[in-house]
């Protein structure tokens, strides 16, 4: 009889159990679910910033810190001449990639850029990317002797002979990228009004729009102005960071307003969709030069001579 009572205890302490056995099982799935976001944020967050960081095994990465002491004077760029022919009216896509705002120019063979520094090659103007930071010296990708600017503009050309920028990409010779950095001031770039006017279009990583014009040209140096520049070999600043690329850096900077660059920095570098919204983050971090040379078509102090 007593075996029966202590029997009939067990069970009734089991079944006094099995509501909170539940409630735990209930509060756990619970603490899963809440966790989920959370997972999806870190990982979010991990690939944005892997982006950015230095490739494995990589040697000409850029961007890059333009040090007097890495370059050398080159006379063969003292006199270097550009040619320019954009199309300044056609169906230009704005784009935000969450990495940058990229000006996507039409697919075509056109010719719109030669240039003694690339002798007997012809290029295409494929994208324009706008890099900017929240500060007047923390926005631009490339530095000079440690200091940036507020922002900085890469035009991307495709060798013509090459028939799209993946296979371009591939080669020695497929691309050549300028950059021209950006100096905040008052006054409003009259030239950058087209693309401010559409922005708030692209607020949002992997969204786009259309823009019918744009002077794109109005970017680059006069010509007097563009005849300094430093040249050397490098990478994509973007993902995937192919090491394909001849840069021009001009020495020369270019104009933008402090309003102006307050519609960029108002951008995401996340999706709609996504709960953990972050802000654009369109700068890579400063690769090392390692063994590489900057060539520069202007002499200054503490640099070395070619030839």
């Amino acid at each position: 009889m007593a075996f029966m009572n202590q029997l009939n205890s067990i069970t009734a302490s089991i079944q006094n159990l099995k509501p909170n056995l539940s409630q735990v099982v209930e509060k756990a799935n619970q603490a899963k679910q809440n966790l989920v976001p959370i997972f999806n944020k870190c990982t979010q967050q991990l690939d944005a910033i892997g982006k950015f960081l230095p490739v494995s095994s990589a040697t000409k990465q850029s961007p890059i810190d333009l040090l007097p002491m890495s370059t050398a004077f080159d006379g063969t760029l003292e006199n270097a001449s550009f040619t320019f022919n954009y199309n300044e009216v056609c169906q230009i896509v704005v784009k935000n990639t969450g990495a940058c705002v990229s000006l996507v120019y039409p697919e075509s063979n056109n010719i719109d850029m030669i240039s003694s520094v690339f002798p007997d090659h012809q290029y295409h103007l494929q994208n324009i990317n706008f890099h900017y930071g929240t500060e007047p010296m923390n926005g631009s990708q490339h530095t000079v002797a440690g200091i940036g600017y507020a922002g900085e503009v890469n035009f991307i050309h495709r060798n013509i002979k090459y028939p799209t920028i993946e296979i371009a990409s591939k080669q020695p010779d497929g691309i050549v990228a300028f950059c021209v950095f950006l100096n905040e001031t008052y006054d409003d770039n009259l030239n950058l009004i087209p693309l401010t006017n559409v922005i708030a279009h692209v607020n949002y990583a992997d969204t786009q729009c259309v823009m019918q014009s744009f002077r794109s040209v109005s970017f680059l140096p006069s010509n007097e102005r563009g005849k300094e520049f430093w040249a050397y070999e490098g990478s994509e600043t973007v993902y995937p960071f192919r090491e394909s690329v001849k840069w021009i850096v001009f020495r020369s900077a270019i104009s933008i307003s402090s309003s102006q660059l307050d519609k960029f920095r108002q951008l995401m570098g996340t999706k709609s969709e996504e709960e953990a919204e972050r802000k654009m983050n369109s700068i890579r971090v400063i690769q090392p030069l390692n063994s590489r040379l900057i060539r520069s078509s202007f002499k200054s102090v503490a640099q070395a001579n070619i030839g």
